[in-house]
């Protein structure tokens, strides 16, 4: 398998045995900022660039989706749960 590498945002999930997802690893900016639970409104914020990456699962997929903020505000169509720490 070739591992590409130097991406400023980059996405790892994380599976158990049973090909079961458990967790996803975010790099934004180009650093490892964290992980959030595969869950539903699960978010993680950049320290760097204040973009807040949220998971939203439906029925059969899910989305992970950079929402570009400023400090103190996120504009999207979703409520967002509180940043969890893993």
């Amino acid at each position: 398998m070739h591992q590409v590498k130097n991406y400023k945002t980059d996405y790892r999930v994380n599976v158990i045995n049973n090909s079961k997802i458990i967790s996803i690893e975010i790099t934004c900016c180009g650093k490892h900022i964290g992980e959030i639970r595969f869950k539903d409104g699960e978010t993680k914020k950049c320290p760097l660039c204040n973009t807040i990456h949220l998971l939203r699962i439906q029925h059969n997929h899910f989305h992970i989706r950079p929402l570009k903020t400023s400090a103190n505000e996120v504009q999207t169509p979703y409520g967002l749960r509180k940043e969890s720490i893993l």
